[in-house]
């Protein structure tokens, strides 16, 4: 099969969105249900063509076709087949075909799904989708395109084009070039990047021996499910963003677009999240720092708009209850997909500075430009918009659950901000110094400033967690609240009493980390009991049935809870390996040992091998004691990978108590191998993260679990007649 047709494919889809969009757009604006119609089936077509030519690039991946540039970049000769099958997302033209294709998988199942019970919002619906989904296809056809072949010119020349030697396409080609040279400033740098379509004439195919290979760094189990967990997250987010400025743009005052994007919203914040946990494995397994986080500005870029997607799924809480933040929740959502927008930007751009980021390129204009009219429409639809959004209620006391989620918002913003501040320092700080303005250097802001801005109120959001489950609705009473606390508050003084005689009261940070913990877990659990106990008392059910049953009549409710608790024990890892990690490093000859906490790490030899895929590896041999006795065998090794790319590989040990013993070969004696260079790492609890994060996604499946029955029950209410929907 031809990767012409991969190609093909490609533009077949790219027309089928553009003209879904300008269907859409004309059909809502003047009430046409036949073209609304048939924007939705163009929209619904895409999906078919866009997994045609992801596969056709899956196809030429796993056969090892060198001819097809894509596949030369990224794979060799000695990768296994699951590493050529992810490396469809290994670089940034697949990676870009990957997202189209998730975002057009997600727009077809909403056309399926949604399409009676929403029908007034639809047409929008369209429009702001396909004006995302047009500029990725746009990108992914014209600029970075997989499906190129090398081509060899008359001359010796090698060329990479979509199509053989053709004169129509090979003027189309020189016409596109000339442009490019002539148009100065931007608009010439967006063209640079165009893929030709024609190769010269006279070329002929040529057929590279092997190729480059998959950057390391990549070739890791954690790489095969991380990416496509953050891009999930990323597009879910755009279904709810689609309906909100359909909502806009229709007027709608009530709180029907939110209870159709709930569960889509819920998804994509359960891949984000996912991908963020999976990305801190990923980094402590592979990047060899012995840390999990690094404040990086891509891993920043992802959490962005988790953090304002939290808050908005808090927030509609309130409007579903009580009418109100309207206005509020449409900046949230917005403010998540432009976040979103941004992040992918920065990460393909070169914005920032990565280990995470692809290669700068010319699609980072484009992706400004895009950025930029996104901002413009949103902002224009809530201004215009903002008298239609009033709430029905305002807030009746200051001591209530709408308060308490009203500071949990702020809190959220205020990481944000704290962390948009530090990502994009360098590049300001770099364009005042470029422009000369107030004497400004170019600077970064470290994990310091992280930790001192963020950490404070990841502790008030902790509290927050225990607070809001015990605060009624529109007024709480003191006294309720103050004996609702009391048993908490008992358990959170002696934990810090405890611990603080444990580890000393010198860590006062990491006590009251401890100590919000304990606090927000016995109310999350108080709360099971009272939900559990009441039925037992009123219906004689068994203890675990009625824990069941909560969870099956109230999903929303206790998988939230279950979240919280997720969110708490990956917390407690957090702060203990932060405040009480351990590490050293030192050179050890054979036999001499190396002793951090009850640790021992003994230096065996050390050996150098070829592995069958042309890695040179250096690996060590070590034995770990601890009291005196064996616990395990460790082999921290270093590869060298044939394009000349080091990757370190831990050795670790992990005990009963989620703690891990963490060893790094870092440099050896070149000409005898008789000793080498150890840094080690004593990391506390830090497995409660990976634990913690488990209990987490499975709180988040629970909360977004479908009623299907209730959901057969509400259809047939809200169906209406095509015409009617299209005149409201």
């Amino acid at each position: 099969m031809s990767a012409e047709l991969g190609s093909i494919f490609l533009l077949l889809a790219f027309v089928a969105s553009v003209y879904a969009l300008i269907a859409s757009l004309i059909g809502g604006k003047n009430k046409n249900d036949a073209l609304v119609e048939s924007a939705r089936n163009a929209v619904v077509v895409i999906w078919p063509l866009l997994t045609l030519a992801a596969l056709m690039l899956i196809m030429f991946l796993v056969n090892g076709d060198y001819n097809v540039s894509y596949v030369w970049t990224v794979i060799d000769g000695g990768m296994p087949i699951y590493l050529r099958v992810t490396a469809l997302w290994g670089s940034q033209a697949g990676s870009l075909l990957f997202w189209s294709w998730l975002m057009s998988t997600f727009t077809a199942a909403v056309m399926l799904r949604n399409w009676q019970k929403e029908r007034a919002l639809m047409p929008w619906v369209i429009a702001a989708s396909m004006g995302t989904l047009v500029f990725f296809i746009a990108l992914v056809t014209f600029w970075e395109n997989p499906f190129p072949r090398y081509w060899q010119t008359p001359s010796g020349e090698v060329v990479a084009a979509m199509f053989g030697p053709s004169g129509v396409l090979n003027g189309l080609t020189g016409g596109i070039a000339t442009l490019g040279e002539r148009l100065p400033g931007l608009i010439g740098l967006v063209f640079e990047g165009i893929v030709p379509f024609g190769a010269p004439p006279g070329s002929v195919p040529l057929n590279p021996a092997g190729g480059q290979g998959l950057n390391p760094l990549l070739r890791h189990p954690g790489m095969i499910i991380h990416p496509p967990m953050l891009y999930l997250g990323f597009v879910s987010f755009v279904v709810p963003y689609a309906f909100a400025m359909a909502a806009l743009v229709q007027r709608e005052k009530g709180s029907s677009w939110i209870n159709t994007t709930r569960r889509w919203t819920l998804v994509g914040w359960l891949f984000l999240s996912l991908g963020l946990i999976l990305g801190g494995w990923w980094a402590y397994d592979v990047l060899g720092w012995g840390g999990y986080w690094a404040w990086d500005p891509v891993e920043n870029a992802a959490l962005m708009p988790w953090l304002t997607g939290t808050a908005f799924l808090h927030s509609v809480m309130i409007q579903e209850k009580r009418g109100m933040l309207r206005r509020w929740n449409m900046v949230l959502i917005a403010l998540t997909y432009l976040q979103v927008i941004l992040g992918t930007f920065a990460t393909r751009s070169g914005f920032v500075s990565s280990v995470h980021s692809f290669a700068q390129s010319a699609i980072g204009p484009l992706f400004l430009l895009f950025l930029s009219g996104a901002l413009i429409i949103t902002v224009y639809l809530l201004v215009s918009r903002w008298d239609d959004m009033e709430a029905d209620h305002q807030l009746d006391a200051l001591l209530s659950r709408e308060t308490v989620f009203l500071v949990n918002n702020f809190l959220f913003l205020s990481i944000n901000l704290a962390v948009a501040v530090g990502t994009y320092w360098p590049v300001v700080t770099e364009l005042l110094a470029d422009a000369n303005l107030f004497g400004v250097e170019k600077s970064s802001l470290g994990p310091a400033y992280y930790n001192s801005t963020t950490g404070p109120l990841w502790l008030a959001l902790i509290l927050l967690m225990g607070i809001a489950p015990l605060v009624a609705w529109k007024r709480a009473s003191i006294k309720r609240l103050g004996r609702a606390v009391l048993w908490p508050t008992v358990i959170m003084v002696v934990t810090v009493v405890g611990l603080g005689l444990l580890i000393g009261f010198d860590r006062g940070g990491a006590l009251l980390g401890f100590a919000l913990a304990a606090f927000t877990t016995s109310v999350t659990l108080l709360e099971y009991h009272r939900g559990a106990y009441a039925r037992v008392k009123a219906r004689d059910e068994s203890y675990p049935r009625a824990l069941w049953t909560l969870f099956g009549r109230n999903r929303r409710r206790y998988g939230g809870y279950m979240i919280h608790l997720g969110v708490i024990i990956m917390a407690i890892g957090v702060i203990a390996s932060n405040a009480f990690q351990l590490e050293t490093q030192r050179p050890l000859s054979a036999g001499q040992t190396i002793t951090l906490g009850d640790y021992v790490l003994e230096y065996e030899n050390l050996e150098r091998f070829v592995a069958t895929d042309g890695r040179s590896v250096m690996r060590a041999q070590t034995v770990v004691y601890r009291d005196g006795r064996e616990i395990t065998r460790l082999a921290p090794r270093i590869d060298n990978y044939p394009n000349g790319q080091p990757m370190s590989i831990p050795g670790k040990y992990s005990s009963l108590l989620g703690d891990d013993f963490y060893v790094l070969l870092v440099t050896w004696e070149e000409t005898t191998l008789s000793s080498a260079t150890f840094k080690v790492y004593f990391n506390p609890l830090v497995n409660w993260v990976w634990g913690g994060g488990l209990v987490f996604v499975i709180g988040t499946a629970i909360a977004a679990w479908p009623d299907f029955s209730e959901e057969r029950r509400l259809v047939p209410s809200v169906r209406r007649r095509p015409a009617a929907a299209m005149g409201d």
